[in-house]
């Protein structure tokens, strides 16, 4: 399971040190910028693997002028692992994972029926796991690692929206 006690313990420490939702969106789109492939294309799979890492897979899936959608995984020897869903704002500088796993789906889908207070947590909670993790990846050097076109199965399309 990707979150554990020390992603708890991360999320309690960013509340008390008053992290908004904001910040993370801020942090989030640098942190992604400095991973991402320098040009990416929609519907175009890119694959690295740095120092036989798990391959971290990602997809374009819509590009407007001001918002992108990225759809991105880890392929590990067994299964892929969920699909984190990413909107990126281009124009303001901010990413906001929006979903990462199928209860996320579906809770967004109650819409107005969700309670707002935990529609909120539910937001701050994604985006501080998405900056821990895109934190990770950069220690684990795939930021620096060369991206290719993968030309095969791409497992990041097997799932329904």
């Amino acid at each position: 399971m990707l979150i554990n006690s020390r992603y708890w313990r991360y999320q309690m420490w960013a509340q008390k040190q008053h992290i908004s939702l904001q910040d993370w969106h801020e942090n989030n789109f640098k942190l992604l910028m400095r991973l991402l492939p320098p040009r990416l294309h929609v519907g175009v799979t890119y694959q690295v693997q740095p120092d036989q890492q798990p391959i971290l897979q990602i997809v374009l899936v819509e590009q407007f002028k001001y918002t992108s959608e990225l759809h991105i995984s880890l392929l590990f020897d067994d299964e892929p692992s969920d699909i984190l869903v990413v909107r990126v704002y281009h124009d303001m500088h901010l990413a906001e994972l929006s979903q990462a796993h199928a209860f996320d789906r579906l809770f967004q889908q109650l819409g107005g029926r969700a309670d707002y207070r935990l529609k909120a947590q539910r937001r701050y909670s994604l985006n501080c796991f998405f900056n821990k993790w895109l934190q990770h990846l950069m220690r684990k050097g795939y930021g620096a690692s060369s991206w290719q076109l993968h030309h095969g199965p791409t497992y990041l399309k097997q799932v329904s929206n």
